[in-house]
């Protein structure tokens, strides 16, 4: 009797199992005819018309499986597809925005059996995606829901979308039916819900050789589909040598297109801008940029820009503008505290205006200040499609200091003290600066007042300025006291050659220097002719200056020459300087000046009466080469 509990046991668990195996074998019937119902409720052809009929309506673009459609029920309803296409927009250049080579669709069974189409997840594999605009303000991602809401009496199915990923998948973007495309390959994405009311968004891109990692967040996929006028996005994306981020709201469905976004990016490689043209590779690094982004139908707008390129920064506003019938226009104001340009004392408190539409830069007004000065002007750039650019250039600066402008030549100090003024109106065309100089014509004026000459230069045999000044300068003279009372160069440029005559001179208290000859741009050659003149009633000796010096040869290496008094005399014959288009040797005419008008003044093109001396008594002029005046008398 003890032992019969015992016996009892594999008795219990065999019914237990007996009990078991007919629950299972009820299970699978039911689920046999479950699946027998579901089939014959929605078979795949039926289940790929309900798709299909979601997705238009949803859309208002048709959706199509060209390919199979397979069901599985276990372990969940899943779907694939092949060959999976949306339609384009009626006047995009290809029939179809989305093609897709695999779709793997997983959908909630409870709910589909009560009519709500609750999409699990999304899989594609192999897609292409075609962004487009038409130029006038149509975008081809602009989605509508069908017309008639599904038709009359019918009702719409819900549809909704938990997960999305994609592999191997291509976006390409296309400005105008005749733009290029430029295209991005997604090598793998996933975007989910992450139970927060957002969407967690990871994805691994290549837009040519740069690869991108991208992490972040969006509004929900629901709202995505749904059309919502402001999509939420907080995303962030690095590569090699450049990151970057946008935070803000995008619009979808029929808002597609609208953005309200703060941007920023940062690159410290060249490489990262590879992808966007060779000129782009050639930007200043490293780069900083970041703005407040809008875009509206037809506009786009950046607020607060704020750009660092390689440590100098500019900031201000732009918007570009691209409405249906009128060419695409750019518009900006910009400022920069400090800039640095090659050859140019740093430029400081930098204003400018900047135009731009295909054919045509405008850069007016535009201001800055250098050397202590105050520059202002305007610049005006053609861009023709199968010519070299033509500009127009206009340059007022005033009092900079000659100092400042010395140290960036380098070399050994000459100067003390002393402004200059400069004036410019040019117009020129070419690809590269000389291009642009040898084709320069109108007029450029330098002058500059009260300068003084600095101890004997000790680079003086490779300083062709330091030999030059020293060559007029008479022997045993000190240069210490010595001041340049005025200095002007005019150059009146047609197709970059300057003729001179007497338009370059140099006044000090003891003497006048002018010179005549060319300079010629488009050769890169100058000939020119330097004659020093005393002045009456000051204790010079004429026969301690040069008689004639003559500088000729290339503008980077030009050759210095004393003429002798005999060969000058002879030589110095402007008739036949200007039939043979030689350079215009100056006569040696070392008398005192007396009543001939200012050189500076004759250089500047100036009437006698302004350089402010009376003319009363004076002799008759003389048709001499150097027109001399007397200077203000000794003190």
């Amino acid at each position: 009797m003890e032992n019969s509990p015992v016996r009892e046991e594999p008795g219990r668990a065999r019914r237990i199992a007996r009990g078991v195996l007919i629950a299972l074998c009820i299970l699978g019937l039911l689920l046999a005819a479950a699946w027998v119902a579901l089939r014959r409720a929605y078979p795949p052809q039926r289940l790929a018309a309900m798709l299909a009929e979601s997705v238009t309506t949803a859309t208002g673009r048709a959706f199509r499986i060209d390919g199979e459609l397979t069901l599985h029920l276990l372990p969940r309803l899943t779907i694939d597809a092949t060959q999976v296409a949306l339609a384009n927009a009626e006047w995009g250049t290809e029939p179809d925005m989305l093609r897709a080579r695999h779709i793997g669709f997983e959908i909630d069974l409870r709910e589909l059996l009560s009519g709500i189409v609750r999409i699990r997840s999304v899989d594609i594999e192999g897609g292409e995606l075609r962004f487009e605009s038409d130029g006038s303000g149509r975008y081809n991602w602009r989605l509508a829901a069908a017309a008639g809401g599904g038709g009359p009496g019918r009702a719409v199915p819900q549809i909704s979308l938990d997960r999305l990923a994609a592999t191997d998948a291509r976006i390409s973007y296309r400005q105008g039916r005749d733009g290029a495309a430029q295209e991005l390959h997604i090598e793998s994405l996933v975007a989910e819900a992450a139970g927060d009311g957002r969407s967690q968004l990871n994805a691994g891109l290549a837009l040519g050789p740069q690869r991108w990692a991208v992490e972040g967040h969006t509004g929900p996929l629901d709202a995505l589909l749904a059309g919502a006028a402001e999509w939420p996005l907080d995303l962030r994306a690095t590569g090699e040598g450049v990151s970057a981020s946008l935070q803000g709201s995008m619009g979808t469905g029929a808002h597609a297109g609208a953005l309200d976004a703060k941007v920023a990016l940062q690159v410290t490689s060249a490489k990262a801008l590879a992808p966007w043209g060779d000129a782009a590779a050639t930007v200043p690094l490293p780069l900083a940029w970041q703005a407040t982004l809008t875009h509206t139908p037809g506009q786009w707008r950046a607020d607060a820009i704020q750009l660092s390129l390689a440590g100098q920064r500019l900031a201000g506003h732009a918007s570009l503008k691209a409405s249906a019938g009128s060419p695409i226009r750019l518009e900006a104001e910009l400022s920069a505290p400090t800039w640095a340009v090659a050859g140019l004392p740093a430029l400081s408190a930098l204003q400018a205006r900047v135009a731009f539409e295909p054919g045509r830069l405008e850069v007016e007004p535009f201001s800055f200040t250098i050397a202590g000065g105050q520059a202002r002007g305007q610049l005006r750039v053609g861009l023709p499609p199968d010519a070299a650019p033509r500009i127009d250039l206009q340059l007022s600066a005033r009092s900079m200091a000659i100092e400042s402008l010395e140290a960036v030549r380098g070399g050994a100090r000459l100067f003390k003290g002393g402004r200059a003024n400069l004036d410019a109106k040019l117009a020129m065309s070419g690809r590269t600066a000389w291009a642009l100089a040898g084709s320069s014509s109108g007029e450029a004026l330098l002058t500059a007042r009260d300068v003084g000459l600095v101890g004997r230069a000790a680079s003086m045999d490779r300083d062709i300025l330091a030999r030059l000044i020293d060559a007029l300068i008479p022997t045993g003279q000190s240069r210490d006291n010595l001041l340049v009372q005025c200095a002007v160069v005019r150059l009146a440029l047609r197709n970059g050659v300057a003729a001179i005559d007497r338009s370059i001179a140099v006044e000090t208290r003891q003497m006048a220097i002018s010179a005549s000859g060319e300079i010629n741009l488009a050769r890169r050659t100058l000939s020119l002719a330097f004659h020093p003149q005393v002045k009456r009633g000051l204790d010079l000796n004429p026969g301690s200056l040069v008689d004639l010096l003559v500088l000729q040869g290339p503008l980077d290496a030009p050759v210095l020459s004393i003429n002798p008094r005999g060969a000058v005399r002879q030589a110095a014959n402007v008739g036949a300087a200007a039939a043979t288009g030689g350079i215009t040797l100056l006569a040696p005419m070392l008398r005192p000046l007396s009543g001939a008008p200012s050189s500076c003044a004759q250089a500047e093109g100036k009437p006698a009466a302004a350089a402010g001396r009376p003319t009363a008594k004076a002799a008759p002029p003389r048709r001499h080469l150097l027109p001399w005046r007397n200077a203000a008398p000794a003190r």
